[in-house]
């Protein structure tokens, strides 16, 4: 440095001069007139942001000071070299690795061009700062908060404050999650945080993050636009509800009708996006009747307030017969239609009706099928019908006040029946007395009615009542024990029979009895 120069030459001159020579020596123009050694800069501090660094320190003299030399290292303390320099006792060091260490010094620069010895050394790491309030919710019902931190891992305090000057804060231990109580009055809160790093060095900018404090909704009143006018399917009804606040939920329970939500986002017939009044166009659906149904209104506010409930001073009144369905159907077997529709949506719904005939124009004075009362019911299978013929199909919906509507005409004809498929079986002795065992694998026909298991002294033809020693009408059943009346040899086969009563046989096996 330019001052460890200088003070080397006058210290060559005191040896010469304290050596006692005799002559005396005029010491070189102006070494008697040198400036004063500058001073050290003092207080040098580091405050810490996002890859970056800002150092202030103080002078007692500064107007002695041209420039300020700042030193910096990412080893130690000592193997510091020039940074930069600096007119003010501010020094802004970006372009900094966050998370590393690095050791600050600052020296003075007088306005002779001497530099002097260099500030203590002050180190800082830096880092991220920032805070984020209950998750970064827009409100809050409650004063006490939580706020979330990141910080480098150093950070050991933090400080929180609704004022920039930190008036009155306190230093706390800084962690993930810090706790801060609001002030009171519902409102915008701002939040403010500053750091302090266990190694030295603080936070620097404004670190800060805010949230609107609400404890209260209310509802001024819920409008309906009859009147209390008779309503009929398709007819519209305007529905409204009047709060103080945008952001929340609104909605309006209609007895017998349904829960409705309202927005307050200009769409849907809200006339005002976020004027606080909720508002829906609703469309009757068909198959609604209700008589003097209560409004009520419902509000929660954006911090999950939730206001009482308010009830309209008017009353809806929709009279409307059951709304149709849409009904298809087609033959699943020789004896059997599949049908399905589509599910009523009416509040008093009754129950269903299935009518069928074999001519179409089918009404309510033809054959009647089913009756069924469950509404979300959406099939039926009809299994009592003839082979090769063409059925004809409406479903009735009924609701609690006896009115009726028809669905759609459907027809479906049913296949001829085939046989059915032959099975195959076989016996043998069980070990008991006079006792054999058929079995035989399993029907797969659909329309399945019975197995019948026939036994004789010869080989059996055709199907012999007389000779059926067995009934089987679970088709699953696959074996079964027969007492057979005396030795000797035996056949046996196996007739399946369906539900239109066709019939086949089986292989015919036989068993020696001992």
């Amino acid at each position: 440095m330019k001052q460890a120069h200088i003070l080397r030459i006058v210290g060559v001159f005191a040896v010469l001069i304290l050596g006692g020579c005799s002559d005396e020596i005029d010491p070189p123009d102006g070494l008697s007139s040198l400036p004063p050694q500058p001073e050290t800069p003092r207080g040098l501090t580091a405050s810490i942001g996002d890859g970056s660094v800002t150092l202030t320190w103080t002078v007692n003299r500064p107007a002695e000071i041209s420039r300020y030399m700042v030193y910096y290292s990412d080893l130690s303390d000592s193997d510091v070299v020039v940074l930069d320099s600096s007119q003010t006792a501010l020094y802004y060091a970006d372009g900094l690795a966050n998370g590393r260490l690095y050791y600050f010094r600052v020296s003075a620069v007088t306005t002779d061009g001497l530099e002097g010895e260099p500030s203590s050394a002050v180190t800082a790491r830096p880092g991220i700062f920032s805070i984020l309030i209950e998750n970064g919710a827009i409100y809050a019902s409650r004063r006490d908060i939580r706020i979330g931190i990141t910080a480098p891992r150093e950070t050991e305090l933090v400080q929180l404050s609704e004022n920039e000057q930190f008036t009155g804060a306190h230093w706390v231990s800084s962690g993930p999650v810090v706790d801060f109580l609001l002030s009171d009055g519902d409102g915008a809160k701002r939040v403010y945080a500053r750091f302090q790093l266990s190694e030295g060095g603080s936070s620097i900018g404004q670190i800060s993050d805010s949230i609107i404090l609400d404890r209260y909704a209310l509802i001024d009143s819920v409008t309906e636009n009859s009147g209390g006018a008779e309503l009929q399917a398709g007819d519209t009804l305007r529905f409204s509800a009047y709060t103080s606040e945008s952001g929340g939920e609104g909605e309006v329970t209609v007895v017998g009708l349904a829960t409705i939500s309202l927005n307050d986002r200009g769409w849907n017939g809200d006339r005002v996006a976020g004027d606080g009044v909720y508002e829906l166009l609703y469309t009757i659906p068909i198959g609604v009747d209700i008589s003097e149904a209560e409004v009520t209104g419902r509000f929660i506010d954006g911090a999950g307030n939730r206001a009482a409930d308010v009830v309209a001073r008017t009353r809806i009144n929709i009279n409307n017969p059951p709304g149709p369905v849409y009904l298809t159907g087609y033959p699943n077997s020789s004896f059997e239609v599949d049908l399905s529709w589509t599910t009523a949506a009416d509040d008093d719904f009754a129950y269903y009706r299935i009518f069928r005939n074999t001519q179409g124009g089918v009404d309510t004075g033809d054959y009647l099928v089913a009756t069924i009362s469950n509404p979300t019911t959406a099939g039926y299978r009809d299994t009592t019908l003839d082979e090769s013929t063409a059925y004809y199909y409406r479903l009735f919906v009924y609701d609690a006040r006896g009115g009726t509507t028809g669905s759609n005409e459907i027809s479906a004809v049913t296949p001829a029946n085939q046989p059915p498929a032959s099975i195959t079986i076989a016996v043998s002795l069980t070990g008991d007395p006079l006792s054999t065992q058929v079995s035989w694998q399993e029907s797969p026909d659909a329309d399945f009615r019975g197995y019948y298991v026939l036994r004789d002294y010869s080989p059996p033809t055709v199907y012999n009542s007389s000779l059926t020693v067995h009934i089987i009408s679970d088709r699953a059943t696959t074996a079964v024990t027969d007492f057979v009346p005396m030795t000797g040899i035996y056949y046996y086969r196996i007739f399946v029979l369906d539900r239109q009563g066709a019939m086949t046989g089986s292989n015919t096996v036989s068993v020696a009895v001992p």
